[in-house]
């Protein structure tokens, strides 16, 4: 069923209930998951919610969220449920996903059709994604006019030399495999007009807490009318008091990233003058300084260890294998530095990722020699939960049976 005039029959306001942890917030009502698809290309199917109740001549920002997996009713229950004080049109698809070939000409289709049909401001879109969702959402954003790209799980790595005004907000987990792409010093150009933030959480591979969620895409659309610019420095207020309670835990690196949150969302008022003041103070701290020369070193190892890995792949030595992985899963669980422990299971995740890659493409190519075995091994151990590695075992044995005659 179409939804062209879906919104034409909800009601006059845009009505809110306040929100019991901040009076002065207030609560959106969303929809339940809507699926419709693209007009032009009908097997592009899609799941959407916007705000229960929106005046009929009312426009709102736009959020078209992809999941690696295709996952469009995740994707978009993932800003739904974040987005509680941020109305929007929210738009998962069902067809985008890790390895489509045709994924641009496929978003361009979706982001028209829901220009088209929905309450869409066609100045404030923000395409997101998580991992290659991500990638596949920062490939379009630089192409395409949208107002902002928010990736989890992935950063753009060195910007492109024509890269200007698009807003990029990125955030990844600090034992995510792909850190060290989005990482750069806390701070960094912090004095010229922010057009690209980094983000940070504890956590591997996986999508953000709900907060972080929404404050990207609230520092997506902080420069748009009312309730976004206020969102974005009653944000900033929130870093600023985190920022004191890490200082207090000793926890620096997070103290220090909220307290460049607070200046970002900040950005423009008042606000910022104190903020100026404690940042000279925070990042010229002697333990400060010391904290980012030692990140930066185990940043550098780790570079060296992923060569190293890749080399040793290429025709492993199962002994060797053994004792590198008991090395690294010792000191996972043995290490008490956070920075150390999260490198570790950084080098953990990089070898689960590779080693998927390249079992792939074997199988691809239907290899079934020794050196499936001996790969096999080594991600039995680095991931033997995985589903993949069933697959894999699977998909070798059907290479293996011999040809009937």
């Amino acid at each position: 069923m179409s939804r062209i005039l879906l919104w034409v029959s909800l009601s006059i306001s845009l009505v809110y209930s306040c929100k019991s942890d901040r009076p002065d917030s207030m609560v959106i009502e969303y929809t339940n998951s809507l699926l419709d698809s693209c007009i032009v290309e009908p097997d592009h199917h899609y799941h959407i919610t916007l705000p229960d109740h929106l005046n009929s001549e009312q426009q709102i920002p736009l959020v078209i969220v992809l999941d690696p997996h295709g996952d469009g009713l995740l994707g978009m229950q993932k800003f739904r449920d974040a987005l509680k004080d941020v109305p929007c049109v929210i738009a998962g698809s069902d067809k985008l996903r890790n390895n489509y070939g045709g994924f641009e000409t496929s978003l361009t289709s979706l982001h028209r059709d829901l220009i088209r049909k929905y309450p869409v401001d066609p100045q404030k879109v923000i395409v997101a994604g998580f991992s290659g969702g991500a990638r596949m959402a920062m490939y379009y954003g630089l192409k395409h006019p949208v107002n902002g790209i928010i990736m989890f799980g992935a950063g753009p790595g060195k910007l492109p030399s024509e890269y200007q005004k698009t807003l990029i907000y990125a955030v990844s987990g600090t034992r995510d495999f792909n850190f060290i792409e989005q990482y750069r010093p806390l701070f960094f150009d912090i004095h010229n007009p922010p057009s690209y933030v980094t983000d940070y959480f504890r956590g591997m591979h996986n999508w953000p807490p709900e907060q972080y969620i929404r404050e990207a895409a609230v520092f997506c659309l902080r420069d748009g009318p009312e309730p976004f610019p206020d969102l974005s420095l009653g944000l900033s207020r929130d870093f600023l008091e985190e920022y004191d309670s890490l200082q207090h835990e000793a926890d620096l690196f997070f103290a220090g990233k909220a307290l460049e949150k607070a200046w970002y969302f900040a950005a423009g008022t008042p606000q910022q003058k104190l903020l100026s003041r404690k940042i000279n103070e925070f990042k010229n701290s002697t333990d400060w300084i010391n904290y980012q020369e030692k990140l930066a070193s185990f940043l550098r190892s780790e570079e060296s260890m992923k060569r190293s890995y890749a080399v040793k792949l290429a025709d492993p030595d199962t002994s060797w294998w053994t004792k590198e992985l008991n090395r690294v899963f010792t000191s996972i669980d043995v290490s008490i530095d956070p920075v150390e422990q999260d490198y570790f299971y950084r080098l953990k995740g990089f070898l689960g990722i590779y080693l998927y890659s390249q079992i792939n493409g074997l199988l691809l190519e239907q290899n079934s020699s020794t050196l499936m075995d001996r790969l096999l091994a080594i991600y039995e151990r680095v991931e033997p939960d995985s589903e993949d590695l069933v697959h894999f075992k699977t998909e070798l044995s059907h290479l293996r049976e011999p040809v009937s005659e």
